[in-house]
């Protein structure tokens, strides 16, 4: 079994995405907008790309403290005057109860420059967009302490990009999606060489992730009760690792018939109680561990279904490893295609296992 921590990481990622946010104004003489709103029931609307154009790297900061605030900005153009590349960096900064905010960047394929999305929400019923487009993009999603219902969602496309989100509060919803995404001017390529880092710590919790592309990395810590976590890949040589420290949980990762290549580690902790975790892959050359394991004494009932349907082409090609323990444990394995191998542990009472190939 793989081990992974997914917190540090989580946390040295974060950090990584802040640093890469210019000050204000612009260090290299651009454009510079800010508002600073307080009160309650305001807007604030930032657009750096007016006529389509992008005059240069711009740096929008918009700050509001109050109640039922909405915030927008909009850095969207497929060209710009500057031969080097462009790079633009948003921020929206919202405290008090039911925020909106919002970024949309679009631009700069191909290039070293980085593009970053900050949205940073301290509020509950926060609601956060991000959809960016480019190469090298950084969105950064964080809505914590008081936080309740809270809601993430980041849509990307492009090469090298980063999308992070931590959550606090219970009943939160996040929604990353990181592959063909068309609006605004300009080539849509698929997207490659990205990584979802998603950090939730609430009952209740649903994650979704789905990436299209090659060599994606999706990593989901869920720290609640009763939470939710769904991975969807399409494309090759993706990796997901999903971490989840809570009763009565459900984890689901699928991956497409056309994908290959494709890696899954499930850890299922903290004196698990009555969680489930299916794996779906439905391409070649798989890989799936799930581990649910009974930390103190007590857990038990969990439930973990391998499907993998594709072949290989030598001894391990499609592999599935599965770890109980505690009592009342099931763990299903069928393996279709050829070249399989399954291995299957319970420690504990009363379990059900089966592998079928």
């Amino acid at each position: 079994m793989k081990k992974f921590l997914i917190a540090a990481a989580s946390l040295s990622v974060l950090g990584m995405a802040s640093a890469h946010a210019q000050g204000f104004p612009s260090t290299t003489g651009d454009n510079s907008a800010q508002i600073t709103q307080t009160g309650n029931n305001n807007f604030a609307t930032i657009d750096q790309a007016v006529g389509g154009v992008i005059n240069g790297q711009g740096v929008a900061n918009i700050t509001q403290t109050g109640n039922r605030n909405d915030a927008r900005v909009t850095q969207t153009s497929a060209t710009s005057p500057m031969t080097s590349g462009f790079a633009n960096d948003a921020l929206i900064e919202q405290t008090r109860a039911r925020g909106i905010a919002s970024i949309d960047q679009i631009h700069d394929y191909g290039v070293t420059r980085v593009n970053t999305a900050i949205i940073r929400q301290n509020s509950p019923d926060a609601v956060a967009h991000i959809d960016q487009r480019g190469d090298r993009l950084t969105a950064n999603i964080r809505q914590f302490n008081t936080s309740s219902l809270p809601v993430a969602n980041v849509k990307q496309n492009g090469t090298l990009n980063s999308a992070i989100v931590r959550q606090r509060g219970a009943n939160g919803n996040v929604d990353v999606r990181q592959g063909t995404f068309a609006a605004g001017p300009g080539v849509s390529p698929d997207m490659s060489r990205g990584n979802v880092t998603v950090d939730n710590e609430g009952v209740n919790a649903i994650i979704k992730v789905s990436q299209i592309g090659i060599g994606h990395t999706a990593t989901v810590f869920e720290d609640g009760a009763n939470g939710l976590i769904d991975v969807s890949m399409d494309g090759s040589f993706n990796i997901v690792n999903v971490r989840q420290e809570s009763t009565g949980g459900s984890v689901r990762v699928f991956s497409s018939s056309g994908s290959s290549l494709n890696n899954v580690d499930v850890m299922q902790h903290s004196s698990d109680v009555g969680s489930t975790a299916f794996v779906s892959q439905g391409g070649n050359f798989a890989s799936a561990d799930i581990e649910q394991l009974d930390s103190v004494f007590g857990g038990g009932g969990n439930l973990a279904d391998v499907i993998q349907t594709g072949t290989g082409a030598s001894a391990t090609s499609i592999y599935s490893d599965i770890l109980q323990d505690g009592g009342n444990n099931r763990a299903f394995v069928n393996q279709a295609g050829s070249y399989a191998l399954s291995g299957i542990m319970q420690t504990g009472t009363g379990h059900l296992a089966n592998v079928s190939q």
